[in-house]
């Protein structure tokens, strides 16, 4: 018969009687029971409830063995949580911590909603604020442009090299002049390129003077306009070119042996380290605009394109063609030099940056541009573009966009406001009820893991706020600079330079000001993550995530710290085997990203290949072996074990919708006043102790309903029960926890060891004793055995399998007689939690006499024997299956089974 899945054993602290968590029996009915015919045992009262449970009368039995047997079952009776918040109390620390508990955890679970709403918030303003789909359009066609179409060696019309193949200075000047140049500053309107001879027809070209404007309607000048680029933007400052150089001295590597001067006049020039374009370029370094010198403006406001591209060959030859036939030199620098004859870019450089900064009047952005071309020691020139770009005021939206960004604004700061308030005020609250210094009441009763969570979203809220203050300051002062500057490129005057520089330095500082409230406002959904685990945490199902990592924070400790130095191992195996070849691996840090991303399955065989087919595969298969088939597997094994353990626990939790309901009906019950909330109740025992919390919770003092009751105002009696019987369930939730299953193993082993010894030795004392004394120690052991034996499957099934089971005749479910289900005597019949078909235990009749009387049917209300005889075989066929299933192998259980059948069948 199927035991009620909610039986569990357990302990109450202090108390060393056994605890169920079946609820109280309200009623009971007699039921006394006849002696079997054949039988020599006397007839037996019983009382079974309404629950099924078989009770036994406080009468005197004339059968010794019998008596005997019950008083042994009686030992072992097991009461209810009620029974002992009825009978003994609770303490008050296991009650008020109870309170405290789900006080807390209401709170937190009421936190949910605003938390969503907080990101939901952030997530709203940051995207209508930064709009980053209007500045990825303008940055990536920027990019674009310079890569596709600044093109040089050129043959008609098609130039054959871009950015991207410059690998010397003379393609440096070749890019910029012929390429960069005519590509920024368009000296008029430009149409499509002749047809080849062998497509025939007319083109452009052989169309006589075509119009180099043209005045659209709307237009005040015709296009294109002065320093207009793509069509929808216009370049402010004109182009800006600097480098930074790295000093000559004596930092040559020569050999040791060999005579210095002699290598040096060999050399015959110094050396010029730098470390500046080893790999490939990256974004911080496009971002460093520190140690830029030998600064040069090209101003298409105030020269034709033909002048910049004089002043670009005068730069590029140091002025010596200028020299030579008595014109002017273009370049400052080469003519401010105590050398006239000295290019702009010499063997020093390390890094040249050509900047300009783009005004799109369509989103109302500026974009500072930047090309960066670093300059190695081993020849190499790598190119990189950057751009960076902000909104003049990222409030001139429309009229809805505006009002939506404003509502969630004040959302977020008002939730950020909120959350400081309530750490204040749980501060204040710590050091007022503690006796002990500010620093010892903060650290013992407020500084916690979640706490610190909300210190980080108000220390980073606030931080984002701030870094967006700056970046706004720093756009104002473009703002403010850009009149100045459109005066300027209208009219150009003698300050035309100054305000350039000017207007330069204030697009950087906004474009680091930019990125700095960009990264700031990265971390703070992370910490919105964290504030969100801590609300989930308050509902069992939500929590299982959390729950889980917590459950296998051991095992992932262990296995990471294995993990950690096999994947140390092969990231510096692949520095050295492949790192000379592919600049993936050429760093520390390198190969430990590209070996992660290998991990996950993107690699580059064919790159891999550079140093060999075979030692790349060789490297490559032991790679994956040991890290994809076996340490991530394992990983994953061990998060699953713990979500499988977590997703049992919670198998039959409150779903968050009920949770929900049940809150709505506990507050409809409140209004009706059929219940006290528990804040209520805390707040009375906080006055009877003045506020003094610690004192509260450390008292041991035994609480009754009646104290409840009576101390709490309107506090029901029901609700006051209720609410002690769950501190007592959570009290023994945290003091025995949750037993896994390798844990259960080991006590039923530990368990039937010692049983074993207890076998023999009654074996051996019973091998003299007569069939009437064997037969009395037989119902006893019987009985023992079987109380036994239904505690450690109740143990095992707790952790295993959803069924579990009763004590076997003590606590029994009788089925209903009118029942027309299949009949229990069957010689098959499915058994509930053991699984398929069973058949007959060895001895049913056995179990049935020792025990149990057959009860009579000629009274009203009470079993049949039939009805008897059905419930212990049912009892029996249901024990002998799962022995069977679950027990066999284990050989002290067999000793058990073989001594119990032995006992039975001789009486």
């Amino acid at each position: 018969m199927r035991a009620s899945a909610s039986l569990r054993r357990n302990s109450y602290r202090g108390s060393a009687l056994p605890v169920t968590q079946q609820p109280s029996v309200a009623s009971l009915r007699s039921l006394p029971s006849e002696k079997p015919e054949g039988s020599s045992l006397k007839n037996l009262e019983t009382l079974v409830t309404e629950n099924g449970v078989l009770e036994f009368p406080e009468t005197d039995m004339e059968d010794d063995a019998l008596q005997a047997a019950v008083q042994t079952m009686k030992r072992h009776k097991t009461i209810t949580f009620e029974d002992i918040a009825l009978s003994e109390g609770v303490k008050q620390s296991v009650y008020l911590d109870y309170l405290k508990w789900e006080i807390d955890t209401e709170s937190a679970f009421l936190e949910l909603p605003l938390t969503i709403v907080v990101l939901i918030s952030f997530a709203m303003l940051a995207m209508n604020i930064l709009h980053q789909e209007q500045l990825y359009t303008m940055e990536t066609a920027i990019e674009r442009d310079i890569i596709e179409n600044a093109n040089f060696a050129w043959s008609g019309h098609f130039g054959h090299k871009g950015i991207l193949q410059v690998h010397s200075i003379a393609d440096f000047w070749s890019w910029m002049r012929l390429g960069f140049l005519g590509l920024v500053v368009k000296p008029g309107w430009l149409y499509s390129e002749p047809a080849p001879d062998i497509l025939g027809g007319p083109d452009m070209t052989s169309r006589p003077d075509m119009p180099t404007a043209w005045l659209f309607n709307g237009y005040e000048r015709p296009a294109p306009v002065a320093n207009e680029y793509l069509h929808y933007a216009k370049v402010i400052s004109g182009i800006r070119m600097r480098q930074s150089v790295s000093g000559a001295g004596d930092f040559c590597v020569l050999p040791s042996l060999l005579d210095p001067a002699l290598l040096s006049q060999w050399l015959a020039k110094p050396c010029f380290p730098s470390d500046l374009g080893l790999l490939s370029p990256e974004v911080h370094e496009a971002e460093n605009f520190l140690g830029l010198q030998r600064e040069e403006f090209l101003f298409p406001d105030l020269f034709t394109i033909q002048e910049l591209t004089q002043q670009v060959l005068d730069m590029e030859d140091g002025c010596a063609y200028s020299n030579a036939t008595g014109n002017a030199c273009r370049c400052e620098w080469c003519s401010a030099g105590a050398q006239s004859l000295r290019p702009w870019i010499d063997e020093e450089t390390s890094r040249v940056e050509i900047s300009m900064v783009v005004y799109n009047a369509q989103y109302g952005s500026y974009t500072y541009v930047s090309v960066n071309f670093m300059f190695n020691r081993g020849g190499h020139i790598h190119s990189f573009i950057h751009c960076l770009s902000a909104f003049v005021n990222p409030f001139l939206r429309p009229g809805p966009e505006l009002a939506l960004t404003l509502v969630a604004a004040t959302l977020w700061i008002g939730a950020l406001l909120y959350a400081l308030a309530a750490e204040l005020t749980e501060i204040r609250g710590a050091i007022r009820n503690s006796n002990a210094g500010l620093r010892k009441a903060l650290w013992e009763d407020y500084v916690g893991f979640y706490n610190m969570v909300d210190w980080s979203s108000i220390i980073v809220g606030s931080l984002a706020i701030g870094y967006y203050f700056q970046s706004r300051i720093a756009a104002s002062a473009v703002n403010e600079l850009l009149p100045s500057m459109i005066d300027a490129s209208l009219k150009p005057d003698a300050n035309y330079q100054s305000t350039v520089k000017e207007f330069f330095r204030a697009a950087e500082d906004m474009s680091k000001a930019k990125k700095d409230t960009e990264l700031q406002l990265m971390f703070y959904p992370l910490i919105i993550m964290m504030r969100l685990f801590r609300s989930f945490e308050a509902q069992p199902r939500l929590a299982l995530v959390s729950a889980t990592l917590k459950t296998a924070a051991p095992d992932l400790g262990h296995f990471f710290m294995i993990f950690l130095c096999v994947y140390l191992c092969f990231v510096v195996s692949s520095l050295l085997f492949f790192g000379q070849d592919l600049e993936s691996f050429s760093t520390m840090d390198r190969a430990l990203h590209t070996s992660f991303l290998a991990m996950f399955g993107d690699w580059d065989w064919n790159a891999m290949t550079d140093v060999g087919m075979l030692r790349a595969a060789v490297w490559f298969w032991v790679f994956m072996v040991m890290m994809v088939l076996f340490m991530l597997n394992m990983l994953l094994a061990i998060i699953m074990d713990a979500y499988q353990m977590e997703k049992y626990k919670t198998s039959d939790a409150t779903t968050l919708w009920q949770q929900i309901l049940d809150m709505i009906e506990r507050r409809r019950q409140y209004i009706r006043g059929e219940r006290v909330r528990l804040t209520d109740v805390w707040k009375t025992f906080r006055r009877q102790y003045a506020g003094k919390e610690k004192a509260m919770l450390s008292s041991d003092q035994l609480l009754s309903v009646e104290y409840l009751v009576n101390t709490v105002t309107r506090m029901p009696e029901q609700q006051a029960l209720r609410t002690m019987v769950h501190s007592l369930k959570r009290d023994d939730i945290l003091t025995h926890g949750f037993m896994t299953e390798e844990q259960v193993n080991k006590h039923v082993e530990k368990t039937l060891g010692s049983m074993e010894l207890k076998i023999k030795a009654s074996l051996a004392a019973q091998g003299a004793a007569t069939k009437a004394g064997t037969c009395k120690q037989s119902a006893v052991f019987t009985a023992d055995c079987l109380v036994r034996i239904g505690r450690y499957w109740r143990m095992w099934s707790s952790s295993t399998t959803n069924w579990t089971s009763s004590t076997v005749c003590w606590r029994l479910e009788t089925r209903n007689t009118t029942s027309t289900s299949a009949p229990m005597g069957s010689r098959t019949t499915k058994r509930a939690g053991c699984g398929s078909t069973t058949p007959s235990p060895p001895s049913p009749r056995s179990c049935s006499r020792t025990l149990c009387g057959a009860s009579s049917a000629s009274e009203p209300g009470r079993m049949s024997s039939n009805a008897s005889r059905r419930s212990w075989r049912m009892a029996c066929a249901s024990l002998s299956n799962c022995w069977h299933k679950a027990w066999k192998p284990c050989r002290s259980c067999q000793m058990l089974w073989r001594a119990w059948t032995k006992k039975s069948d001789a009486c």
